[in-house]
Order: structure tokens, then sequence, then C-alpha cells
């Protein structure tokens, strides 16, 4: 499955940052603790809205946090939008139809 997914990133100077980028297979990769053990889990993700999902779990906590959000995005450059200067954010995720290159991400979220 190929996801592509567009975020806007509202300023606090009022300025708007789009960064759009695709996730090609996506999965969720974590840890669980089983017994004292850290044991790595590996989700794969079905559809864009679950994509969707996480990536709206991610920018919460970056939000809350104050972090950077950091990704490749579909011309191969890395695009960065520091959560301290956002105001407010909108996600889409959409399933794409067409070919998309392999090697234009491989994400894990």
């Amino acid at each position: 499955m190929k996801v592509q997914v567009t975020a806007k990133f509202f300023l606090d100077n009022g300025e708007v940052k789009r960064v759009d980028w695709f996730e090609i297979d996506p999965k969720l990769i974590g840890k669980i603790v089983e017994n004292g053990v850290d044991k790595p889990i590996e989700i794969i993700l079905k559809s864009a809205k679950d994509v969707q999902d996480e990536y709206k779990k991610i920018f919460r906590r970056l939000h809350r946090q104050g972090e950077m959000f950091i990704v490749e995005n579909i011309n191969g450059e890395l695009a960065g939008v520091p959560f301290t200067k956002v105001t407010y954010w909108t996600l889409k995720a959409g399933e794409v139809t067409k070919n998309v290159n392999e090697s234009t991400n491989r994400t894990s979220i």
C-alpha cells in the first residue's frame, strides 16, 4: 500500500508550511515490556486512515513537547517544522493508486 500524507502547519508568525510525503508499506514500530524485558513489535498499517491516525498521535505528542518534526518530502528533500512555532496543524492521508518510486520514502512511524 502507498499513502500520500499532506500536513499544513500554521505558524505563530502567520506563515503556513505545507509538507507532502509518501508512506510505502507503512508500519508502526515500537516495543512492549513483557516480564521486565523489552520486546520489539511491528504492526502493519492497513489503510490511509490508520496512517493518518498514527501521525495525529505523533503530532499531538510533538506539539505538546515542543519538538521538531522532520520527514523526507516527495521531492526527496528533508523538511522540518519546529512545533514550538506551530499554532495549529491539519493532516490528510490518502491511498495512492499511481506508481510511486519505492526509494522516495521509507519512513517508519
